[in-house]
C-alpha cells in the first residue's frame, strides 16, 4: 500500500524538508566516531522509538497527539521517521562517542541535549509538525531524558564489540 501524498503542501513538509536536508548536511559534514554497526543499530533503535511511540500514545485510546496534518499517515511521516528524526541522536551519540564525559558531565551533557530536542520540537510544533491533542511538551524533556541516556549506553554496548577504526581513505575522518 503506497502512503498518499500530502493534500496541501505546506508548512510543516516545508520544515521536514529543510530539517532533513540541514541535518544529513550536518551530519556528512562531522567527523565520523562510531563504527558503521554503531551507525546503524543507533538509527533502527531510534525509528523503532519514533513508531512505538506512534502507535501507542499517538492512537487511541490515549490520542495525545498526531503529526503532519492529520492522524493517518502520509508520505512525510515515513520522512521524518526514517530520516529526520533519528539525526538528533546520532549526533548525541557521535559527540558523546568522541568527548567520553563522565559522573555530573555526562549527566549535564543528557540535559543538555534534552534541551536541544525540546527546542527542536518546540519548532515543529509551531510548524504544526506535531499537533498536541494531550501530549505536553515538559513530558518530551523527560522521554529524551530516557532515550538519550539509552542511545548512550546502546552506543558503549556495541562500540566494546564493534569500535570505531579510523582510516586514512575513509571519508568521514
Amino acid at each position: 500500500m503506497m502512503l498518499p501524498l500530502p493534500k496541501q503542501f505546506d508548512a510543516n513538509e516545508i520544515f521536514i524538508i529543510i530539517s532533513t536536508v540541514l541535518s544529513w548536511a550536518v551530519m556528512f559534514k562531522l567527523r565520523r566516531h562510531l563504527s558503521a554497526v554503531t551507525i546503524n543499530i543507533i538509527w533502527i533503535f531510534n525509528v523503532f522509538l519514533a513508531l512505538l511511540a506512534d502507535i501507542t500514545i499517538s492512537v487511541k485510546p490515549y490520542d495525545f497527539y498526531y503529526t503532519i496534518d492529520h492522524k493517518s499517515h502520509e508520505l512525510f511521516d515515513v520522512l521524518l521517521h526514517f530520516a529526520t528524526y533519528p539525526t538528533l541522536s546520532y549526533f548525541v551519540v557521535t559527540f558523546y562517542q568522541h568527548n567520553k564525559p563522565k559522573g555530573l558531565k555526562l549527566l549535564f551533557y543528557i540535559i543538555f541535549w534534552a534541551g536541544v530536542a525540546i527546542a527542536l520540537e518546540w519548532i515543529s510544533v509551531k510548524f504544526h509538525v506535531f499537533t498536541y491533542t494531550g501530549w505536553k511538551l515538559y513530558l518530551s524533556f523527560f522521554t529524551y531524558l530516557v532515550v538519550f541516556a539509552a542511545n548512550i549506553w546502546l552506543s558503549n554496548f556495541i562500540e566494546k564489540r564493534h569500535p570505531y577504526k579510523a582510516t586514512s581513505t575513509s571519508r568521514f575522518n
